[in-house]
């Protein structure tokens, strides 16, 4: 059976902020970046849900979903675990301020200390290279 990638449909099941058209999941994956599987993780954990359903049961995903699996994709990428993840998915839907700017400084801190052992790597490197040193 073979489900268009981009779903502009009459036939789907709108909830309360649906919009009428969506991706379905491999779609999606495809157009973040990601994994099948990842996003099915990210469904499970609710750090993104599907905006639809076509009839068929295939959950669809709107621009507002792909602007998110990009952003906990960014944050994978960055190293950062599921669980601080989830802390600035849960701060973001609570349109609490408070906790995004601090969340905001817990990504920022995390930038600052890998780049730091990136740097340090780097001297090693470069001394190697000079032959001043020995990593």
């Amino acid at each position: 059976m073979t489900v268009n990638t981009l779903i502009a449909e009459p036939d789907v099941e709108r909830g309360p902020e649906t919009q009428s058209q969506g991706y379905v999941i491999s779609e999606a994956a495809r157009r973040c970046g990601l994994s099948v599987s990842q996003i099915r993780t990210y469904l499970d954990m609710r750090l993104v849900q599907a905006c639809g359903k076509t009839s068929g049961g295939f959950r669809l995903f709107d621009d507002r979903c792909l602007e998110r699996l990009k952003f906990i994709g960014a944050c994978r990428e960055a190293d950062l675990g599921l669980p601080e993840i989830a802390e600035f998915v849960h701060a973001l839907d609570n349109g609490d301020e408070q906790q995004c700017r601090t969340a905001k400084r817990q990504i920022q801190d995390t930038i600052a200390v890998k780049w730091a052992a990136l740097h340090r790597c780097t001297q090693v490197l470069t001394k190697a290279e000079r032959g001043t040193g020995r990593p």
